[in-house]
């Protein structure tokens, strides 16, 4: 539980040096000085960046300009790594905004800048932090201490077409639970001639996390980098030679649909379209999944002349053994600059309790598909029958409360966080492309990890 774990021991200090170089570790190919796009903040203004396109972006926006304590601007900045790049170029040049959406997996680098402050420590005295879902206060809170605010957060589960399935001799009320059942599935679908492929998902760091966590497999040594800066990737096991060779096999018979790196639309067209019958994805994209299998989509990612209605089903992510442990946090925290005065302080505090409120929880949760952080938020929506008539919406709930938290269920914490999900998806692309083999993938895939570990402590320590 909350405070059982401490990870604030990086730096010592840093200066602006410090941060360019850490913002280098990002590793994106940008050759521009950091901060030469960022705009001077208004004074006047109460500023939040965030990374929230689409129905979830307008709704956010909304909820933003509609808190009263202070005059506030919300912007969108792009992907979790495009608000990323913003904020190092921001820190860099002095005109960091006062609050910022992050990816929970890049927590440790923004920890490591030393430029943000406690939400916790912003937060009114009575705002109820013991309310905060158990799994979000075990990966929130450290050493007792909410650093960042959480706010959208969410888990992977499947979705699957149930037409399809009965289509294919299947039970549309029984989605697979394991990765075995997932290639029987997948190939029952594609000899049955109901869809062409199986199974996609984007290849993302997010679900190879998850399939460790739910086996209970540490996928970084120093208990996820909970407990001291990790060294090196736990990719010379059988747990990582099983999962990339059931992978590697399930592209060879043509039952993964490969969709592409982080192609997180591609694979939502390919199953909203039906060129297949399950998808891996974030909770986040319930509402628009739900919508889409009605006929309803965002005509910018699929034609509306290639969906055919279908009745939509949801599973608990498959688990790569009998036993699951839990599922990792996914989605992004709210964090603070820590130059601002008295008076923007308390206002900040001010619009993190609110955003973090019951009733905005509740709104936020049905508007976006993200969970409530708190627990009152989900009793009051289990009162109101919400989730009895919402069912998708409570697989995420159902997996996120069947949840232990273990070190491996804590998503890894790691300062080259960019540079480490990009190896591994991309040596993830090449074993099960077949351009190498498992064993060699692997260790390959090990050693770059453990370059760009060690080049991060380098660079952070020096």
């Amino acid at each position: 539980m909350p405070g059982m774990h401490s990870r604030r021991t990086m730096l010592k200090g840093t200066g602006a040096a410090t941060v360019a170089a850490l913002a280098g570790c990002l590793g994106n190919g940008d050759d521009g000085e950091a901060g030469d796009d960022v705009d001077e903040p208004d004074d006047d203004v109460l500023s939040v960046w965030h990374a929230m396109g689409g129905g979830s972006g307008d709704l956010l926006n909304d909820m933003v300009e509609r808190f009263d304590g202070a005059e506030t601007e919300s912007e969108y900045q792009g992907s979790y790594e495009d608000i990323l790049n913003s904020l190092f170029g921001a820190i860099e040049a002095g005109q960091m905004p006062e609050v910022v959406m992050i990816d929970s997996l890049h927590n440790q680098q923004v920890l490591d800048t030393e430029a943000t402050q406690s939400a916790e420590g912003l937060l009114p005295e009575d705002y109820p932090i013991d309310d905060l879902v158990g799994a979000v206060q075990d990966f929130f809170v450290v050493d007792g201490d909410l650093h960042s605010m959480p706010f959208n957060n969410s888990n992977a589960i499947l979705y699957y077409n149930k037409d399809a399935y009965e289509e294919a001799g299947l039970d549309p009320e029984e989605p697979p639970a394991t990765l075995e059942e997932v290639r029987e599935h997948s190939e029952a679908l594609v000899e049955s001639g109901a869809t062409n492929y199986g199974i996609t998902w984007p290849n993302h760091v997010w679900f190879v996390e998850t399939w460790y966590s739910l086996a209970d497999e540490l996928i970084l040594d120093n208990e996820n980098g909970h407990d001291g800066s990790p060294t090196t990737m736990h990719a010379d096991t059988d747990f990582a030679h099983d999962l990339w060779t059931w992978w590697q096999e399930m592209y060879e018979d043509d039952l993964y649909l490969n969709p592409g790196i982080e192609a997180w639309s591609e694979a939502r067209s390919a199953f909203l379209t039906g060129d297949v019958g399950i998808k891996l994805d974030s909770t986040a994209a319930v509402e628009a999944t739900v919508s889409g299998a009605e006929g309803d989509v965002d005509e910018d990612e699929v034609d509306e002349d290639d969906v055919d209605t279908f009745e939509l089903g949801t599973g608990f992510y498959p688990s790569p053994t009998e036993d699951r442990t839990g599922v990792v946090i996914g989605g992004a925290s709210l964090w603070v600059s820590n130059e601002m005065s008295d008076e923007r302080a308390e206002e900040v505090g001010e619009l993190l309790a609110y955003l973090g409120s019951v009733e905005n929880q509740i709104e936020w949760h049905q508007g976006s598909g993200y969970y409530p952080i708190r627990e009152e938020a989900i009793d009051q929506l289990e009162e109101e029958g919400w989730f009895e008539e919402q069912p998708h919406y409570a697989t995420a709930f159902d997996q996120l409360l069947e949840s232990e938290t273990t070190p491996a269920t804590l998503r890894m914490l790691v300062g080259p966080a960019r540079e480490v999900q990009l190896r591994i998806q991309e040596s993830s692309q090449d074993i099960f492309s077949g351009a190498v083999s498992v064993e060699d993938g692997l260790e390959e895939m090990m050693s770059d990890v453990e370059e760009e570990l060690e080049r991060y402590d380098r660079v952070a320590n020096q």
